[in-house]
């Protein structure tokens, strides 16, 4: 049975609500859903490379921000799938060649691709919004945390194991044990986002969830430069 981004936010829902911290035997480790829990899970050591520094990553994302304007030009009459792909793709080669890291491509491609992605379903659902966005393109900035928020491109980030006991949401966890952060259901935790399951692109949401900063950073430009264009775009 084919599974909604309704339905899965849904259980998600359920889970923060009644097993915050819960344990999942197929999974083998605990499904984390709320805001400050998964901040908490975050900040453990993931095994995955480490970020890029700040000042590497704000280079990088000013060298690729000509090359992703050229490219949200050239696709602006393509299908929403061929748009994000396409601009998702040059964005990332673009981001890649500035700072060198090999690393760092493949997530940056997949994460900007699912956040344009999942950014112009979210628009194509709330008309309102997309004519708010379309109408005031100074909200861009604003806009993109807020669409991040409401539908991540990272819902689940990577696995931690516990280096010490924790408490998380009142339950005990042993060290050594597995965690998951579902970042996507923090995203709409009602205790730091009042109203989360709405989208509202005026909401300035502050402290949005990043387990990737790497690629949510190209996640962000990209779609600072490309959904505004796009909206007007399809306008015409």
């Amino acid at each position: 049975m084919h599974c909604t981004t309704a339905d899965r936010h849904a259980r998600f829902r359920l889970l923060r609500e009644r097993s915050p911290v819960h344990f999942d035997a197929d999974i083998g480790g605990w499904c984390i859903t709320r805001y400050d829990d998964v901040l908490t899970v975050l900040d453990l050591e993931s095994g995955h490379p480490e970020p890029l520094p700040r000042r590497t990553i704000a280079h990088a994302v000013k060298l690729a921000r000509p090359v992703i304007t050229l490219i949200t030009l050239e696709v602006l009459d393509a299908d929403d799938a061929t748009f994000a792909r396409s601009v998702a793709a040059t964005a990332a080669e673009a981001f890649t060649l500035a700072h060198g890291v090999e690393a760092f491509a493949e997530p940056a491609l997949a994460t900007t691709r699912a956040f344009l992605t999942n950014a112009l379903h979210a628009l194509q659902d709330h008309p309102d919004q997309a004519t708010l966005l379309r109408n005031q393109p100074e909200l861009a900035k604003d806009a993109v945390e807020e669409l991040l928020r409401f539908d991540t491109p990272i819902a689940i980030a990577p696995p931690r194991r516990t280096p010490r006991a924790l408490v998380l949401s009142g339950r005990a966890v042993e060290a050594g044990e597995t965690l998951l952060p579902f970042v996507a259901a923090a995203n709409r935790c009602s205790v730091k986002f009042p109203g989360g399951d709405r989208l509202d692109l005026r909401r300035k949401p502050v402290g949005v969830l990043s387990s990737c900063p790497t690629s949510t950073a190209l996640a962000r430009v990209t779609g600072e430069i490309a959904l505004v264009r796009r909206l007007k775009a399809t306008a015409r």
